[in-house]
């Protein structure tokens, strides 16, 4: 690529070639960057992603390992590589659920299992649902209790109703956005989850802005102990209702 601008007119810049360390542009003439410590002294291309993460709390979630599952009726879970599911299968009334508690996303102020919340956090992941059922209602969600259903207290996440999308979140109370989306079955969708502290929250879907919270009582604040909790319900219909999600990552400014 040799563009000099982005689509939108951003001028774009490009990393230091390594083995042209004195180069002020690249071939295209596009200027390099330099990016600098707090102590003014500039830093290699090797050292971005170190300087970068000082600042900040990242988890990449295996989706493989350290769940605990809970199924009801003929609910089930598996724990792959690359995803975790959870299944109704075919029994009316049936749960699949797995869940786990975050650590370490707060420095000092609090016990260490509690999530800051006036701080600015990422949640990105990729879901998926096979199998169409009626009344099934999927969810993954930070929540500070680790059992299925709607948020009752602190928290954010995702509910999917059949195959259509929304947000959820919860400050003092329930706030429901819709993500004007619905699913095709077998096929993935990236999320991403954004909260700004005492302002907002942002929903995206394969990259694009689809609901926005900014209701006070609906955005979470304070410090709270957080689960992760993936579940699917099917309710009064005998069918199976299956989620996946693969690839769940969290982000946190330190």
């Amino acid at each position: 690529m040799s563009d000099l601008f982005d689509k939108y007119g951003h001028p774009i810049r490009v990393l230091i070639d390594p083995d042209c360390p004195q180069d002020l542009f690249d071939k295209s003439g596009r200027p390099h960057i330099v990016v600098e410590n707090a102590d003014g002294i500039d830093l290699s291309t090797s050292e971005f992603l170190p300087a970068l993460l000082r600042g900040s709390n990242l988890l990449h979630i295996p989706t493989n390992a350290g769940w605990i599952a809970a199924v009801v009726g003929s609910g089930t879970t598996q724990q792959l590589i690359s995803r975790m599911i959870c299944n109704t299968i075919t029994t009316a009334n049936s749960e699949g659920r797995l869940y786990g508690r975050l650590a370490a996303f707060i420095i000092q102020t609090a016990h260490y299992t509690n999530i800051n919340w006036g701080k600015k956090i990422y949640i990105i992941f990729n879901l998926s649902r096979d199998e169409s059922c009626a009344t099934a209602i999927c969810r993954f969600q930070v929540k500070t209790v680790n059992t299925e259903g709607a948020l009752a207290a602190k928290g954010l996440g995702i509910r999917i109703d059949n195959f259509i999308l929304k947000g959820e979140s919860y400050g003092t109370s329930l706030g429901v956005v819709d993500l004007a989306t619905t699913m095709t079955s077998g096929y993935s969708y990236q999320i991403v989850i954004i909260h700004y502290p005492g302002s907002k929250i942002e929903w995206y879907v394969n990259s694009v802005l689809k609901a926005t919270q900014s209701t006070a009582a609906n955005i979470p604040s304070g410090t709270a102990i957080s689960y992760l909790v993936s579940s699917t319900i099917n309710g009064a219909t005998a069918a199976n209702a299956s989620l996946n999600i693969h690839h769940p990552k969290i982000w946190q400014e330190a």
